[in-house]
């Protein structure tokens, strides 16, 4: 496919749908995973939930560095520079590594501290710790997937990341009953599954990254240079990976008002809230990485009418999706819950979240296009702080008034999480806006 040059309509689908596929079954591992809490306890339950935001910081980094990755080499081939994406794929694969054991060592000192802070104690708080810390052994193998995808996505290919991740969810379906109930490994097998996974990952996209015949790791090795790369890679990656560390930051605030309002059933109901939220999202995570490889390839060629075209037509898209989505929540909400718990408190908890939160569904596809746009067009900045006031300064602030101050408890938190998602998604769409005229 040439990015710069076919329909931008068709490609938006050849990227996204590839994209989306893959996630789909991605978060239908995490699904799996949820699912298989069962034959442990609902304390597992309770700590696999509570350890999702530490995860997420542990791997905000392997996210933004995957989609500067992207961002960067996606500008490059556009301007047919290959021996800059040679020296970019170099750079960013080492720079991932260096990351992912620096944050290694320090999720060892983080995850206890981080889960108390949340208000875990007893055995959600060692189910949650023991996660997490087997996690941590395989944290290099997420980072490189995730740079390795941002390599492979600027070229347009997503269809090899969409067959790891269709390969890692039948690869879990089998690992985590062998672990948990085989081997009675309880938390532990869970998360060891999921570093095996990730290996198996590494391995396959390493192979489809050394086909890539206009981009090559060993090529940005012998033309040197590449360390150089890494400001750039930083700058461009930071901003994104700090909006994630912001979201997993914000989680922890959730996580202590919905310990504090309603205890383990309603922290064990927000986590597979969030998994069915997730799988209802999944179609505009590929939009969006399709947008910022038609945003930096039609950019770095100087195309502005087809970076136009493709905002547009990803954002309609998306609230299309969207809106069948919101649909199917309102009616199944209960049902979907009742699927990885029986509990009446965690089946209530779960579904008030989703009958709630199904009004943010357009925000979050503003939110996402906007990012892409920002990232495509090489101006990540104004991501990080949409985060932090999206995620850290306004959540505690309403959380406080709609759930204490007026008393509504739980449900403040829900409708606390929808002001700041409409209200990050607003700015981002108005930034997206100016940006384009």
């Amino acid at each position: 496919m040439d990015i710069t040059r076919d329909p931008v309509s068709g490609l938006i689908g050849a990227i996204a749908v590839p994209a989306a596929t893959g996630f789909f079954f991605n978060t239908m591992f995490n699904v799996v995973d949820t699912y298989y809490t069962r034959f442990i306890s609902t304390e597992a339950l309770a700590g696999l939930s509570l350890s999702f935001p530490v995860f997420f910081i542990l791997i905000a980094f392997s996210h933004g560095i995957g989609s500067g990755i992207q961002g960067l080499t996606s500008n490059a081939l556009g301007r047919r520079d290959n021996d800059g994406a040679d020296r970019l794929a170099a750079a960013g694969i080492f720079l991932a590594v260096l990351f992912s054991l620096i944050l290694a060592l320090a999720g060892i000192f983080v995850s206890l501290p981080a889960f108390r802070f949340m208000g875990a104690a007893g055995q959600s708080l060692r189910e949650g710790v023991i996660y997490i810390r087997v996690i941590l052994l395989g944290l290099p193998f997420f980072f490189l997937n995730n740079a390795i995808n941002g390599l492979l996505s600027a070229t347009g290919d997503t269809k090899a990341f969409r067959n790891f991740l269709i390969l890692g969810f039948f690869l879990n379906l089998g690992l985590d009953p062998l672990f948990i109930i085989a081997f009675h490994l309880g938390t532990a097998g869970l998360a060891l599954a999921t570093v095996v996974v990730q290996a198996v990952g590494t391995v396959y996209l390493w192979f489809r990254l050394r086909k890539t015949e206009n981009l090559s790791f060993f090529r940005g090795i012998k033309t040197g240079g590449y360390a150089g790369l890494w400001p750039s890679l930083l700058r461009q990656s930071l901003p994104s990976s700090l909006n994630s560390m912001s979201i997993a930051l914000g989680v922890f605030i959730i996580n202590r008002y919905i310990v504090k309002f309603g205890g383990d059933e309603a922290i064990a109901g927000y986590g597979v809230a969030i998994r069915i939220e997730q799988i209802i999202l999944l179609p505009t995570i590929g939009l969006n990485m399709a947008l910022v490889t038609l945003t930096g390839q039609n950019h770095g060629a100087n195309q502005p009418g087809r970076v136009r075209e493709a905002y547009f037509k990803t954002v309609v898209y998306g609230l299309v999706i969207m809106g069948a989505g919101m649909v199917m929540l309102f009616f199944l909400r209960r049902p979907l819950v009742s699927l990885f718990n029986s509990g009446e408190g965690v089946i209530a908890a779960g579904a008030g979240y989703l009958l709630i939160e199904i009004i943010t569904m357009p925000a979050y596809v503003l939110l996402g296009t906007g990012n892409s746009l920002l990232q495509g067009l090489k101006d990540p900045g104004l991501i990080f702080w949409v985060g932090l006031f999206r995620q850290i300064i306004f959540p505690p602030l309403l959380f406080y008034l709609l759930g204490t101050f007026f008393g509504l408890g739980l449900q403040g938190v829900w409708w606390g999480i929808v002001i700041s998602v409409w209200g990050g998604a607003l700015v981002m769409f108005i930034r997206a806006r100016y940006k384009l005229r």
